[in-house]
């Protein structure tokens, strides 16, 4: 079995994520896996990668003289970019990378082909046009919140071209089926976590997110000062990297927080990090299926979510294992994360029913689905 995932980089992300997570449960069964990524460009890979997963990486950025393509591939390329003249601008940049993207997944030699991501998809199927493999292509973000700009009338035109259209969730696949694509709803699928939790009380919150203006760690950052006074013994973890680290930092430094709100950076020991908190804390604006959502929750942490997509409504069951925050409002979030801070009872029992998501979202199940949409069940 030889398939190939196609995906921007293997650095942290959501995506990026399950890319490792598919190609890792392949490789544990025995087959070989590739990972091709567009733009990894030598750069350390966030993920361990079974011995069986290559990867593979196009390199795009480089100088153009590096870009070199045969007249086969750039007459196949230019065969699948038969655009209209609206579409044509917007891809005439990409014709090199969508012929390195092509050259490299035939080098791969795969069966089939699954791209994650919505550029990527299109990137995709442009490249292996005519090629004799299987395609299928994944959404991860909520379409009805995430725009593609000029993308969208080129997602319309190949999208019915895939083999599959996967989304995440039911009300994505409603979105996308508009273009008059059926689509199948394959969720992300979610690991145990080695998380030994001994059940003693941290009093802390745990964020792990990159920090870019969607996630709205300063929303957070308001609504743990709003309660930080009557909770003496609570701090707030933050756990990640990204563009607004010195906005978030000084955001810290302005509200006299410094000294109950850690700010530690990436960490490839996600697990660690879980395992110092109480609660899991998400404000993020939009969420596809959020990785590290699932993930605190595998580790036995109650989640203070905003409702910020219909994949978080699915992951966490309001008031079973966690609390959903309806409203996008600081203190609604700020109630939220005082009621579980000065309720032991009601957080424990949260935190006890939140591994299930181990076993609403297994691996075997999940999977299955893929290799059924393969054709390899």
């Amino acid at each position: 079995m030889r398939v190939t995932i196609v995906v921007g980089s293997l650095r942290a992300g959501g995506q990026e994520r399950v890319a490792a997570n598919m190609a890792n449960h392949w490789a544990a069964k025995g087959w070989r896996p590739s990972i091709v990524t567009i733009y990894q460009r030598g750069r350390e890979i966030a993920f361990d990668l079974h011995p069986n997963v290559t990867v593979h990486d196009v390199g795009w950025f480089r100088a153009p003289r590096e870009h070199e393509l045969d007249a086969e591939t750039m007459s196949a390329v230019a065969r699948a970019m038969n655009l209209s003249r609206d579409s044509e601008e917007t891809l005439l940049a990409d014709v090199v990378l969508v012929g390195l993207l092509r050259r490299t997944i035939i080098e791969t030699a795969a069966d089939a082909v699954v791209s994650l991501g919505d550029s990527t998809n299109i990137r995709m199927l442009l490249a292996t046009d005519g090629l004799p493999m299987r395609r299928i292509v994944s959404e991860h973000c909520d379409p009805r919140f995430c725009t593609i700009g000029d993308w969208e009338v080129l997602r319309r035109r190949f999208y019915p071209r895939a083999d599959a259209v996967v989304t995440l969730t039911a009300d994505a696949a409603g979105l996308i089926g508009r273009y008059g694509t059926r689509c199948t709803v394959v969720p992300s699928f979610v690991v145990a976590s080695p998380v030994q939790r001994s059940g003693t009380t941290h009093h802390r919150v745990i964020t792990v997110t990159r920090l870019d203006p969607a996630k709205r760690i300063g929303m957070l950052i308001e609504a743990f000062a709003r309660v930080a006074l009557q909770h003496p013994r609570w701090r707030l973890e933050i756990w990640g990297d990204g563009p607004e680290r010195a906005r978030v930092d000084a955001h810290i430094e302005r509200l006299s927080m410094r000294d109950r709100i850690t700010l530690h950076g990436a960490t490839r020991d996600v697990s660690a990090a879980l395992a110092r908190g109480d609660i899991f804390a998400m404000t993020s604006a939009t969420e596809g299926f959020p990785n590290a959502l699932c993930e605190a929750m595998a580790a036995g942490l109650p989640a203070v979510v905003v409702d910020c997509g219909a994949g978080v409504r699915d992951i966490v069951r309001d008031g079973v294992d966690g609390l959903l925050v309806r409203s996008h409002a600081i203190r609604d979030f700020a109630s939220a994360l005082e009621r579980l801070m000065s309720n032991d009872d009601e957080r424990r029992a949260l935190a006890a029913r939140a591994p299930e998501i181990v076993e609403r979202f297994s691996a075997a199940r999940v999977m299955g689905q893929w290799e059924e949409l393969l054709g390899w069940n």
